[in-house]
C-alpha cells in the first residue's frame, strides 16, 4: 500500500470563497432571469394589442361591408352592437362579441370585448380586454365616419 505524503501549502477553498463564488452565480442568474421576464411581458402585451387592433379593423370592415350592401341593417341595431359575421349584428349584451384573438366566440382568456357605439354617421369601435401580463383593462378604439 502506498501512502502519498502531503505537500505543504497545497489547500482547497474555504467556505467563504465557495459561498461568493455561488453569490457571483445567482446574482448572474437573477439578473438573466429578470430581463427574460421583462422581454415575455413585453412580447406578450404587444400580441395582445396586435390581436385587438386586427380584431377592431375586422369590425370597421364588417360595418362596411354590411353598410354597402343593406345599411338599412345598421339603422335599426341597437345602440352598442358588434358584428359576429359579414351579415349579422348582435347587441353587445349578448355576449356574442366575446372573441378569442381569432374572432371566435370564447371563455378563455384574454377575452376581447367587442363593441360599436353609434352617433349619427359615426360609428366607435372599440375592443377591451383584460391583459393577461399586466393588471388592468386595455383598449383600442378606431372611429369610421360614412361619408355621403
Amino acid at each position: 500500500m502506498f501512502i502519498r505524503p502531503k505537500v505543504l501549502g497545497q489547500r482547497g477553498d474555504t467556505i467563504v470563497e465557495v459561498l461568493i463564488a455561488i453569490a457571483v452565480v445567482s446574482l448572474i442568474l437573477g439578473g438573466a432571469f429578470v430581463t427574460t421576464n421583462k422581454s415575455l411581458v413585453a412580447t406578450r402585451t404587444s400580441e395582445e394589442q396586435g390581436n385587438a387592433t386586427k380584431l377592431t379593423q375586422g369590425q370597421i370592415e364588417f360595418l362596411k361591408s354590411i353598410i354597402a350592401s343593406s345599411p338599412n341593417t345598421i339603422d335599426t341595431a341597437p345602440t352598442n352592437f358588434c358584428v359576429t359575421s359579414a351579415s349579422t349584428v348582435a347587441a353587445s349584451s349578448s355576449g356574442a362579441c366575446k372573441v378569442d384573438s381569432t374572432g371566435a366566440p370564447t371563455t378563455a382568456e384574454p377575452i376581447y370585448n367587442l363593441n360599436i357605439s353609434r352617433s349619427g354617421d359615426t360609428f366607435t369601435v372599440r375592443t377591451t380586454w383584460n391583459s393577461l401580463s399586466k393588471t388592468g383593462t386595455n383598449t383600442v378604439q378606431m372611429v369610421y365616419r360614412i361619408y355621403d
